[in-house]
């Protein structure tokens, strides 16, 4: 039996869908559905049916609000024993440290708090569909859920590694795409629509952060997150160069392309901001006059480091290369650290 968490193997792209539909106060208010899909597949190929998870409808379930300071909170809803939510606040100060992570790097501001849903499961579900709705008017940036087994621990050197996995590297992830969401002249790929062709660079900027902030808070699971995008072999792979600088939303790449295009991007990131600031490099990029796509871009990388689009891939190539077995992400957050 093959158990794939698309959302772990493509970060995020398939399965974690806020979808808009009007809510029973009328037409002039909106709720939205959050939902999350596992998928197990037996040996001959055939899907399990999904069990639908909803936590209105599941007993024991509580919440607490945790301060992220300037207005906005953590909220945990939960069916945790109370023995085990102590340490929930350990949780939120991870969360808050995600918050101070991604404003200082980016130069950016988030204005709303997270809505995390922490489940245990005498037994876990092999396949399962998660459904959650809020009013669009609820004060969450992001709304995320973590399955636990029972007694399974929170954080920790034996801590659940799926909510590791979303403390460490999701979130700061999502955070990240919050805000470049609130650069305007950046142009986001919508579905339905016409690429940009930027998602490249939003996409390498989301990972290169989540992989820094797993880095500082927790290494020992930095080499699982980078292998899982196969950095170091992947801009070896002509299938990945041909398509990064026309990478869309929509698109018919399959599961392993899509990933090797996250970690790609990635390393293209990573070798941009060797020369230039990502803040600095952020703030201009709100200061330009026109909407700016993948081509402008592309122009822009290669005016303010002196490299051509080639070069630049060869750079980000070689930092793959070394990036598993060296101190290269140490290195180069003490340098962005002495800078700030």
């Amino acid at each position: 039996m093959l158990r794939l968490n698309i959302l772990s193997l493509i970060g995020l792209l398939l399965l974690s869908i806020p979808a808009p539909v009007l809510s029973s106060m009328g037409q002039d208010a909106v709720e939205i559905m959050f939902s999350q899909e596992i998928v197990a597949i037996d040996s001959s190929g055939v899907r399990y049916e999904p069990v639908i998870i909803d936590p209105a409808t599941m007993p024991g379930m509580t919440s607490q609000d945790f301060d992220l300071a300037r207005g906005r909170s953590l909220r945990i809803v939960t069916n945790l024993p109370a023995a085990r939510q102590t340490g929930l606040q350990q949780v939120a100060r991870i969360v808050q440290r995600s918050y101070d992570f991604i404003e200082k790097r980016t130069g950016g501001t988030l204005d709303k708090g997270v809505l995390l849903y922490i489940l245990e499961f005498e037994t876990l579900p092999l396949s399962y569909r998660f459904e959650a709705t809020y009013s669009t008017a609820a004060p969450w940036q992001e709304v995320r859920v973590v399955l636990l087994d029972q007694g399974e621990s929170l954080v920790g050197p034996s801590g659940s590694a799926d909510l590791a996995e979303l403390l460490f590297d999701t979130l700061p992830h999502e955070l990240t795409h919050d805000v470049l969401a609130d650069i305007s002249p950046l142009l986001h790929d919508i579905d339905g629509e016409a690429s940009h062709y930027t998602r490249w660079f939003i996409e390498g900027i989301c990972e290169l952060l989540a992989k820094e902030f797993a880095q500082h808070e927790a290494p020992a699971t930095l080499s699982r997150l980078l292998a899982m995008r196969n950095v170091d072999e992947v801009l070896g792979n002509p299938s990945v160069c041909n398509a990064i600088f026309s990478w869309a939303q929509q698109n018919d790449n399959g599961m392993a392309l899509e990933s090797d295009l996250y970690g790609a991007s990635m390393l293209l990131m990573m070798a941009w901001t060797e020369t230039v600031d990502l803040p600095h490099l952020l703030a201009r990029l709100n200061q330009c006059s026109t909407p700016q796509c993948g081509l402008d871009l592309e122009l822009l990388m290669e005016a303010t480091t002196g490299s051509s689009r080639s070069e630049m891939v060869e750079r980000a190539r070689q930092i793959g290369a070394i990036l598993l077995h060296s101190n290269y992400l140490v290195t180069r957050m003490a340098v962005d650290k002495q800078k700030g």
